[in-house]
């Protein structure tokens, strides 16, 4: 549960700037203003850390877009800061906290779990917001300024993650934690609990493994932490009392918790920000160009829909009206396509020359953007009395790397490459679509009024067979130009 609000002073000056400088930066977002100005006044200390944008909205009635766009900026005019947290899919605890995306990298290592994990965009690694110090501060701004209870059951471990039977991960170790304890530099410290069948697990590595028979003689255990890397320990005890002796042989403060475990729980996100969905977002993108992955490898999204446009017959275009007519005709059509991208929730990674590589979480989202592209396109035409513009789409989703190439965010990969090749088999007017993408629940309904031609095809770098759907007929007033491609009324 919440704790009781904090009395810690609001910076009227900075927090009303902040607000003003955001209206005018988002305009008609009055609503969600108000509520985070109420939000910054009233929440208790531990709501004021760690954000997480997808709770906040639904909390409160705001789509999550709304509130990411709202918090992007205010990160940006320095109301509020952000976190890419690299959360361990075994355990839950926020193992890297990183500032900026600069600093990401492509693997971490997890003391609780004495495992190197791989980082992945789509599912742990979560994107949250903090308020900023200077306008209202929190004690936990610095964690270590926290009781032991407070740093492990509301801050270090994440606040999204659900074990097995639905409770969530922090109650979860809040109702099994037998010690909790800063050991100090260069001290030891007993701790003397009872071991219940399952594990007696230690937050640095070691755990005990607790059989069923039961005794009543104390075990007594010695561990030296002598760093993140500390080598782990295993042992099978019976059920009883247990006495840890616990030495912190670094220079600095060490945070331990030592929990009673039934069994490994299986861990679950809650709807969260994750990496892969800030970096499909177009205000991210916009605000924060200097954003790069500097990690020479990459870092891994495991599912990622990625949709290609190109002009039909752009250099006869050229030269049937002309350069400077074609190249503003060309322009405009860009116009459309990134309203298209971003009011579907996707972004535009990059322009080809007259082509547009676009990203998206949802593979759905990226359908309904090529609908959408290719109503909007159709529409032109229509009011201009000419087929000025032959668009053609193709789009993919699956398992790439993000990674920065010329100094700018791009992807790499097969699902790249596939998606590249897709959109070459397409027509002027054609959406050109895998089985990857049209195979999932909903997209047969988003087509179901179009002519659709299956074939499987040879894509030239690419073993065996592709299955492709080449979709024909979509209405000039199919989409609107409100919303997620929702269907005009």
């Amino acid at each position: 549960m919440p704790q009781q609000a904090s009395v810690s002073v609001v910076n009227e000056r900075l927090l009303a700037e902040g607000l003003e400088r955001l209206a005018a930066a988002i305009p008609g977002a009055g609503d969600l203003l108000d509520v985070l100005d109420v939000f910054v006044r009233t929440a208790s200390d531990d709501e004021l850390v760690r954000i997480n944008p997808v709770r906040f909205g639904q909390s409160r009635g705001f789509r999550t877009d709304e509130v990411v766009e709202l918090f992007l900026h205010a990160r940006k005019l320095g109301l509020l800061t952000m976190e890419w947290q690299y959360v361990c899919p075994g355990c839950g605890e926020v193992v890297e906290r990183l500032a900026s995306l600069t600093s990401a990298t492509a693997h971490y290592f997890c003391q609780v779990c004495s495992a190197d994990r791989d980082a992945d965009l789509s599912d742990f690694i979560e994107v949250t917001f903090s308020l900023s110090p200077e306008v209202r501060r929190s004690r936990y701004h610095d964690p270590w300024s926290l009781t032991p209870e407070e740093h492990f059951f509301r801050y270090r471990f994440t606040q999204s993650g659900v074990v097995d039977d639905g409770s969530s991960l922090r109650d979860h170790l809040r109702a099994r934690a037998v010690a909790c304890a800063y050991v100090e530099p260069g001290t030891t410290e007993t701790f003397t609990v009872t071991a219940e069948p399952g594990y007696l697990w230690l937050t640095n590595g070691p755990a005990l493994i607790v059989g069923d028979t039961r005794t009543s003689e104390c075990r007594s255990f010695a561990f030296e932490y002598t760093g993140t890397r500390s080598k782990g320990f295993r042992a099978e005890i019976p059920a009883g009392p247990v006495q840890v002796e616990f030495t912190n042989a670094t220079d600095e403060r060490y945070a331990l918790m030592i929990t009673s475990l039934p069994g490994h729980y299986e861990l679950t996100m809650q709807p969260f920000l994750s990496g892969a969905e800030l970096l499909s977002n177009q205000t991210f993108l916009d605000l924060f160009v200097t954003e790069t992955i500097v990690a020479g490898e990459g870092l891994a999204v495991r599912r990622l829909a990625l949709l290609f446009t190109d002009l039909q017959g752009s250099t006869a275009l050229y030269d049937r009206i002309g350069d400077m007519k074609a190249f503003d005709l060309v322009r405009l059509h860009f116009g459309y396509l990134r309203e298209c991208i971003s009011r579907n929730s996707g972004a535009l990674v990059k322009t080809i020359g007259d082509a547009v590589m676009a990203s998206f979480v949802d593979p759905l989202d990226a359908l309904r953007a090529a609908l959408d592209m290719r109503a909007q396109i159709a529409r032109f035409n229509a009011e201009a009395g000419s087929d000025l513009i032959g668009l053609k789409i193709g789009l993919h989703a699956g398992a790439c790397l993000a990674v920065t190439l010329n100094d700018r965010l791009d992807y790499f990969g097969q699902t790249v490459n596939i998606a590249a090749r897709v959109q070459a088999l397409s027509g002027a007017d054609e959406i050109v679509v895998t089985d990857d993408v049209l195979s999932l629940p909903g997209a047969p309904e988003l087509v179901a009024d179009l002519e659709i031609e299956k074939s499987a095809v040879q894509l030239k770098g690419i073993a065996g067979d592709v299955a492709v759907h080449r979709l024909r007929g979509v209405a000039v007033d199919a989409f609107s130009t409100r919303g997620r491609g929702e269907v005009a009324q």
